[in-house]
């Protein structure tokens, strides 16, 4: 029986369901946006640590998945597509990463003024991961709302950045101006990157019918 199932193994393609992994990646991406949310927005903050953990468990995940993908020949639609997916999804964990650094740097411990903005961020994380989970289903119009919901929020985002943006300026701690205006800029790209994922995803579903 063992010789059997070595066989098989050696002899059969790995059939791999991407739709699965590209969802289970998306979580995990999720996950991170939220554990930003929540640290940041309550009066007891603790610790970066966990975010930084969370961003290194995604990173490994992304190139085990990366790995997998460059040895499976059978897939449901082209090869890059799939890595775009996981590399736009990486760069969301890491510019998280960026703003986590620039946090800790200026000992900033809690983003409470920006919470708008946090739960904008986690509004778009959530409709992402149902738009990848509902790829696999092939409902188009399902999908295609999920992410039109992304790019709204992205929109508001920026509109809020703005808002926050003009309030920042008024002030006459120049140090604390330039600090929160990278901060600020930071929150903004991670939707950006969350924004150029919805489009990808978008790209798939065209690829896809």
């Amino acid at each position: 029986m063992k010789v059997l199932q070595w066989l098989k193994k050696m002899v059969l393609p790995q059939v791999t369901d991407f739709y699965a992994e590209m969802t289970a990646q998306c979580e995990m991406t999720h996950e991170i946006i939220a554990e930003l949310y929540d640290l940041h927005t309550q009066h007891h903050f603790t610790s970066s640590k966990k975010i930084l953990k969370l961003v290194d468990d995604a990173n490994k995940s992304n190139r085990k998945r990366m790995s997998q993908l460059e040895n499976t020949f059978i897939t449901p639609f082209d090869r890059e597509a799939i890595a775009r997916a996981y590399l736009h999804l990486h760069w969301v964990c890491l510019s998280t990463k960026h703003l986590v650094v620039e946090l800790d740097t200026y000992e900033i411990t809690q983003l409470n003024n920006y919470k708008a903005i946090l739960e904008l961020l986690d509004e778009e994380m959530t409709d992402l991961k149902k738009a990848f989970a509902s790829l696999e289903k092939k409902d188009a119009a399902k999908t295609m709302k999920l992410l039109a919901n992304v790019i709204h929020a992205d929109d508001k985002l920026i509109k809020e950045y703005a808002v926050q943006l003009k309030q920042l300026f008024k002030g006459k701690d120049m140090e604390n101006i330039l600090q929160q205006r990278e901060v600020l800029s930071q929150l903004k790209e991670i939707s950006k990157r969350i924004h150029i994922c919805a489009n990808h995803v978008e790209d798939i579903l065209f690829k896809m019918n």
